[in-house]
């Protein structure tokens, strides 16, 4: 019996070795890289989204496209867009962008600090325009805040720890390339 615990112990012990072996040789490339595709299939669910803000104008955005940007700090949309302005309506394309915002503890990413990049609206007059700049960010903020845009996968060793060492977000090479915290040696 005590020869199997102690068999049973050094088994454990080796392959928790090994585990910390991959964890420590993932965490040293230094990043993660989170494909536009995988973005995709998390943030299109989502959609369709309606904004209405005192019931005289109102946000349909709907088939979301992630855009990623080489060497930004923010992760794109694009979406199909309806805006109603009073008995006013008009349908075109938003792109918009958010500034990932990391929460360690959870590990997940969120979008904030949307800003409306291009409009997109034919016949749609100046002043009808500035106030869906003005208004839909704060619309597609409060949607976009609430879930998260991507979770780090913590039940694993690997995850847990790489959760707790995230350094930034940036896109990289097409990809969002979460970067970890480097070792000193």
């Amino acid at each position: 019996m005590t020869r199997r615990l102690a068999l049973l112990t050094t088994a454990l012990l080796a392959a928790a070795s090994l585990a910390t072996c991959g964890i420590v040789s993932r965490i040293s490339d230094g990043h993660l890289d989170i494909e536009q595709a995988e973005l995709q299939a998390r943030i299109a669910p989502r959609f369709p989204t309606h904004h209405c803000k005192l019931l005289i104008a109102c946000l349909d955005l709907s088939n979301p496209v992630v855009v990623l940007t080489e060497g930004e700090d923010r992760i794109g949309l694009t979406a199909d867009a309806k805006v109603v302005l009073g008995t006013r309506e008009r349908t075109g394309r938003v792109g918009f962008s958010g500034r990932p915002r990391y929460m360690p503890a959870e590990g997940q990413l969120f979008l904030d600090d949307v800003q409306i990049t291009t409009l997109e609206f034919a016949g749609l007059p100046q002043e009808y325009a500035a106030i869906v700049k003005l208004q839909a960010p704060g619309m597609i903020n409060a949607q976009l805040q609430a879930r998260p845009v991507y979770t780090i996968d913590a039940s694993t060793a690997k995850g847990a720890l790489a959760k707790m060492a995230v350094r930034d977000v940036k896109v990289v090479n097409g990809k969002l390339r979460v970067s970890f915290v480097q070792a000193r040696e």
